[in-house]
Formats: structure tokens, sequence, C-alpha cells
């Protein structure tokens, strides 16, 4: 089931503590509303009290689809930094939910679940977007990095490519110019999968199969930062 619960968040332009109610987890198949406006980038949009500027509350929280076997752990995005030390939490928590702890019945349902980490509401818009094509995103990273090089696009963590739509046939991608500008590409599915099994990337695919994270932030971020340490570099 789905869990809401109230929060307080404080606003970062002006301090004003604002208390909303946010998800703690989501239960994907029972809330196709809530689905969509994860996807289309207005779950969870605030206005602050104090100053009437937008903000976003992103998590953390857990996502899970018993339908479509995926448990999805999405962290705030101020947290990435700490990817390394916080990726293993989703599988932990399926482990115990799902086997370790589970009844039965829970456990013969755990096989063939897709189990990952994700910073930020945009990040798991975007993993659900790739599933939902049924495209395997390890591979997707890894032609976003070649695709990178190929265009000469900015490389850096808070300007990865991020794919806006996906299907069998293409996925199309936002990437950030040298000008800081964003500009959009095309890249035929098929090519993609092509991609990630080359020669030439297969060194890279290999790390995005590591763990839950999967993500360039892989091979952009150290990730060992502490929580705390995390969240300042990230809000200063």
């Amino acid at each position: 089931m789905s869990v809401f619960r109230p929060q307080t968040i404080t606003c970062t332009a002006c301090g004003t503590a604002n208390v909303e109610t946010v998800a703690m987890s989501l239960h994907g198949s029972r809330v196709p509303e809530i689905v969509e406006s994860i996807v289309a980038g207005t779950f969870q949009c605030f206005t602050c009290a104090g100053c009437g500027i937008g903000y976003r509350a992103d998590g953390p929280l857990i996502y899970v689809d018993f339908d479509r076997k995926r448990w999805i752990g999405e962290f705030p995005s101020t947290m990435e930094r700490a990817w390394a030390n916080l990726e293993q939490q989703p599988m932990d928590v399926f482990r115990q939910s799902l086997i370790d702890l589970a009844p039965a019945f829970l456990r013969a349902e755990a096989d063939g679940f897709t189990v990952r980490a994700v910073f930020g509401l945009d990040a798991l818009a975007e993993k659900i977007r790739l599933l939902d094509a049924g495209l395997d995103d390890r591979a997707v990273e890894v032609a976003k990095l070649a695709i990178l090089m190929r265009t000469g696009a900015v490389v850096a963590p808070s300007r990865r490519p991020r794919v806006v739509s996906a299907d069998s046939t293409s996925v199309d991608m936002v990437l950030w110019s040298a000008e800081d500008e964003q500009f959009r590409v095309s890249v035929p599915t098929e090519d993609v999968m092509a991609l990630a099994t080359s020669d030439g990337w297969r060194s890279v695919l290999q790390e995005m199969q590591v763990g839950p994270y999967v993500d360039l932030g892989r091979i952009l971020l150290d990730g060992r930062a502490g929580l705390a340490a995390a969240g300042a570099a990230s809000s200063g």
C-alpha cells in the first residue's frame, strides 16, 4: 500500500517551515495517477507559505510495483554524493520485506524484481520511462556516455543527459551544450542497445551492473561523502 505522512519542510529561500503531506512509499500499479504525475514532473510540487517560491519534496521514498516487479528506493537529490553509502539500502529493504522476513507466498514472488536506487524525482521518472519501455537502463546509461563523447555535450554531474521519452523505436534525451543550452537528440533504440555491448564500452556496462545505483553518477561522482557532507555540498 501507499503511505503518506505530514512532514515539515524548510524553505531554502526564506526559512519558513512548511508542513506538507508527502509519500513515504508508493504502490505504483495502484496509484497510476501519481505515477503519471511523477513522470510529468508535477509530483510533490509545493509553494512556500512564507515567500511564495515553488519547491519540490523529493523523498526519501520507496516505489514498489508488484505487477511489474519493480522496487526503487528514491533518495533526495542532495544525497547523491553519498551514493556509495546508500545504494544498497533499497536492496536490503527488499530482501527483508520479500525474502528474509516474508511469509512463503511473498518469497515465491521475489524472483525477477528490478531493484534500483535513484536520487531525485526526476531520476525516478526517468527510470519509470525506461522500464515501461522495456529497456535495459544499464545499457541506456552506457549509451548516454557514448553520446556525450560523440556530440561534445557538457559532461558534468549537474548536466547529465536525461531520457524524456523512450519506446521500442527511439530514445530521446536532453543534453547540455558548452553554451549551457539544452538540446535534444533522438537515437534509435537498437543503436542504444548496440552501443552498450560494443567492445569500446563493455567496461562501462560492467560498472553499471555492479549495484542498484544505475546512473552516470557512478562515474562522475565519488559517492563516498558522508550524508552531512553531501547535503552541505549540494546546498552550498
